[in-house]
């Protein structure tokens, strides 16, 4: 049989597509709104994959499949799409990480009865898990082995083995994946507006499943949204009693008083002194501590207060403080001290000497050595993934940001 022409590609994905919104309407709303894309002449794409909102496709492996298995493929990608897999992964190994996603999908899939190509991952040890319980469990196989079973050499992952197949676990592009130029839409959503469009999707999907499908498929629901909790919304709860709706002259814009105007806020009353602790401990990598230094200018922007800003590994590094309405920001680089062990006593030991009862906000992956007794003003530890257990942190309410 000569090779299948890019519109007889097409063709067939449109009938899958079309098979798939009649058949499986919990996919319907997300199978008509994210993009197909033929990347057949790019070497990169030899089966299909998504660059969490395009999904590419090779005409010539679309070729292999039966109708049954086209549907599964697709709605695997969709789903990847869905569950936000690609910005999920943070800084995790890709690879690992797309074979979590793919064993949290196929697994959902195929109890919904979908057929999938040969060669997919889904050990049934995973069965329940979200991705990122996967991805831990997955990591802890040192040295990795692989599932077998398959004529063609390639695990059905649905033995005893871990999980772990061979060749498959390479259809997650990152967003901004410079083999994509010339396929994506000029148009495409930004980054909010794609969670927005993916939290629409979950919701429509949510509301069309049922009994263990819907189980699992809820897990990863409630797994992309605690990768992408707001820290900043836990302050707001806290605050919420000294919240208000309207606008007022007090406190003034913080955005603009520094240039001399004084203009009407959102009236929210901050901490009168709030201490922001960077673990810069050896264990926390560059990428995390740039997440937590925007996570930290974005909390400049919206709560107008006193602002000491702590740098610590097992000794207080460094302290740089800003005042209430001073209209200085924080930096969007900042010149990280430290990177030995974690010791969170020098901290607290820090904030009692010089402002007892203030608010201590502390972003660290949750390993160290804490204080023996639960310091007088209130704490919250942000969670930087991979992070420590939260019941091991003896005080304090615990968010997982990143």
């Amino acid at each position: 049989m000569p090779p299948l022409s890019p519109s007889d590609a097409g063709e067939r994905l449109l009938r899958a597509r079309i098979t798939l919104a009649l058949r499986q309407p919990f996919l319907a709303s997300a199978l008509m709104r994210l993009p197909l894309r033929d990347a057949t002449a790019r070497a990169w794409c030899t089966t299909m994959a998504t660059d969490g909102y395009h999904i590419y496709y090779d005409a010539n492996w679309v070729e292999k499949l039966t109708q049954p298995q086209l549907q599964g493929v697709l709605a695997h990608e969709v789903l990847h799409v869905v569950f936000q897999h690609t910005a999920r992964r943070k800084d995790r190994d890709p690879h690992l990480w797309n074979l979590a996603g793919d064993h949290a999908i196929n697994l959902l899939l195929l109890e919904q009865g979908f057929v999938l190509p040969t060669g997919g991952a889904h050990c049934s040890r995973y069965a329940g898990l979200a991705a990122e319980d996967i991805y831990v469990k997955l990591a802890q196989l040192s040295p990795p082995s692989f599932t077998g079973g398959n004529a063609d050499g390639k695990g059905d992952g649905m033995d005893d083995g871990p999980g772990i197949v061979p060749g498959i676990g390479s259809d997650l592009l990152d967003q901004d994946d410079p083999r994509t130029m010339g396929l994506t839409d000029a148009d495409r959503p930004d980054s909010s507006q794609l969670a927005d469009l993916c939290a629409e999707l979950r919701s429509e999907a949510s509301s069309k499943l049922h009994g263990t499908s819907a189980a699992w498929f809820q897990l990863e629901c409630v797994a992309v949204e605690d990768s992408f909790i707001d820290w900043r919304a836990l302050l707001r709860e806290w605050l919420q009693d000294r919240i208000r709706s309207d606008w007022s002259l007090w406190p003034f814009s913080k955005k603009h008083i520094h240039r001399g105007f004084l203009l009407p806020s959102v009236g929210v009353e901050a901490p009168g002194h709030m201490i922001f602790a960077i673990d810069t401990s050896g264990s926390m990598s560059d990428n995390i501590l740039s997440a937590i230094v925007a996570e930290l200018r974005a909390y400049r922007e919206t709560f107008p207060c006193r602002l000491t800003v702590i740098q610590a590994d097992a000794a207080v590094q460094s302290v740089q403080s800003y005042e209430e309405m001073d209209g200085v920001e924080v930096p969007a680089r900042m010149t990280i001290h430290g990177r030995g062990g974690t010791d969170f006593r020098p901290v607290f030991k820090w904030a009692q000497d010089n402002a007892p009862g203030a608010l201590v906000v502390y972003a660290t992956d949750g390993y160290g050595t804490f204080p023996a007794e639960e310091p007088y003003g209130p704490v919250i530890w942000l969670l930087m993934k991979p992070h420590a257990q939260a019941d091991s942190v003896p005080f304090g309410a615990c968010v997982t940001v990143a």
